[in-house]
């Protein structure tokens, strides 16, 4: 196994409570989205679409390139940037997940139309509102958690610049 190394890298900031924070802020902004599509009587037809694919991706990389320039000498390695930036993708997808929910129960004509459009019409639409937020919170969550992660993780690779040191194994 010469192929694989161990490296012992530092963690130089606090970054669960940084991507906490990060993940809230992000997750607010894919809240709006959705909340000021209903207000200007245009709601999405789908819970998970480019905008919002969008907002996710460019809030993560944003949001890690400012973590990464608060930490001292600006270092930062791929793992301690990519802790942070899963962090924020699941941080914020579970806060967009759960408006969607509340939003089911507040706006049943928001989940009606994500049923309909994403299921065309199937005879098995007959189900309780509140069953398609539940279903369309989770659904939007674990995708955007996917497409969070892929996120993050090419913003680590983007924005690392400390290679961390190879632990020499003892024979």
């Amino acid at each position: 196994m010469r192929f694989f190394h161990r490296y012992k890298s530092t963690i130089h900031g606090n970054y669960r409570r940084a991507y906490l924070r990060s993940g809230l802020l992000t997750g607010v902004m894919l809240m709006l989205y959705l909340w000021v599509r209903w207000l200007m009587e245009n709601p999405a037809e789908s819970p998970v679409s480019y905008l919002s694919d969008g907002i996710l991706l460019v809030g993560g990389f944003l949001f890690t390139m400012l973590y990464r320039n608060t930490l001292p000498d600006r270092k930062a390695t791929l793992k301690e940037l990519m802790l942070f930036g899963m962090g924020t993708a699941i941080m914020a997808c579970l806060v967009y997940g759960v408006f969607i929910w509340i939003m089911g129960f507040a706006v049943p004509r928001q989940i009606e139309l994500f049923t309909n459009t994403m299921m065309e019409n199937e005879p098995f639409v007959d189900y309780p509102a509140h069953y398609w937020s539940a279903f369309w919170g989770f659904i939007s969550a674990v995708i955007m958690a996917v497409l969070g992660g892929f996120g993050a993780f090419i913003s680590a690779l983007i924005l690392k610049n400390e290679k961390g040191e190879i632990i020499k194994k003892r024979k």
